[in-house]
């Protein structure tokens, strides 16, 4: 039976990102004590961790944290990366190659308040970066995956959404992280999509949400986690199971939902 690992991501923190960003000791500490063994952060939430790699390093090693991922979010609207999003995505492999087992994690910041406006051509321009940073990423040993979300005006929302995202991500190579949360946010069955596409999932978040489509903290929505881990072992996934979770109850007190987070991933997922 696969080993699955289990991390927190940055995201409860950076609810209340005015009081958290930059501390990474304290949410290392918070994680670690959750039972968490892994982390994933946004690059707001590293603050001057992020140009101080040796620095991180050093932290993680020393709590037994391994650092899992890195998101980075950026318009994409164009046929080819502007000069700035060519910077920071080159900038964001190169502080990689300092954490060889963690993932690239592209994600798309849904600019354009209009989904459908030139939605086709929004999708094609940004799928078109991400093989091209791709490429890069590959050439520098970082691993790229990509995690679409479901925001009112993201443009990878919907099931139609992804059949046109998935042609792009198995044919460049690029890895899947797929958000259950989202996916079901988008009226997606996120364990059908997961095992039609497991060849390609090398990262994965975990979020809960209500049957009327608002975040809560894990194990009080009505997505079946179980499930999805069960499955996951069953194929034998050795990589990341991350929670993301952004309930409301995250801005009062991030680091008890983290806790509860690792409470309930502890009881299904055996850690």
């Amino acid at each position: 039976m696969a080993k699955i690992l289990y991390g927190s991501q940055t995201y409860p923190w950076q609810m209340r990102v005015e009081k958290f960003a930059g501390r990474v000791p304290h949410m290392v500490e918070v994680l670690k004590k959750a039972g968490f063994t892994g982390m994933e952060a946004e690059i707001v939430m590293l603050g001057d961790y992020y140009h101080d790699w040796e620095a991180l390093k050093e932290l993680l090693d020393k709590e037994g944290i391994t650092f899992a991922a890195l998101a980075v979010h950026e318009d994409w609207l164009h046929e080819k990366e502007t000069d700035q999003e060519k910077q920071n995505l080159d900038e964001a492999i190169e502080f990689l190659t300092h954490f060889p087992t963690a993932k690239l994690m592209l994600c798309h910041v849904a600019a354009d308040p209009v989904r459908e406006h030139n939605l086709y051509e929004k999708q094609m321009n940004q799928l078109a970066c991400l093989s091209d940073i791709a490429m890069r990423a590959r050439e520098r040993g970082v691993v790229p995956v990509y995690h679409p979300n479901s925001g009112e005006n993201s443009i990878f929302r919907y099931e139609s959404d992804y059949h046109i995202m998935f042609d792009t991500l198995y044919n460049s190579g690029i890895g899947y992280a797929p958000d259950v949360g989202h996916m079901a946010n988008g009226g997606i069955d996120p364990l059908r999509v997961i095992k039609e596409n497991r060849r390609i999932v090398q990262h994965v978040h975990f979020k809960d949400m209500t049957a009327d489509h608002q975040w809560t903290t894990m194990g009080e929505g009505v997505i079946d986690f179980e499930s999805i881990v069960r499955f996951l072992e069953e194929t034998d996934y050795r990589g990341w199971i991350m929670t993301e979770d952004e309930s409301p109850d995250a801005v009062n007190d991030s680091d008890g939902v983290v806790m509860a987070d690792g409470r309930y991933m502890g009881k299904i997922g055996g850690f």
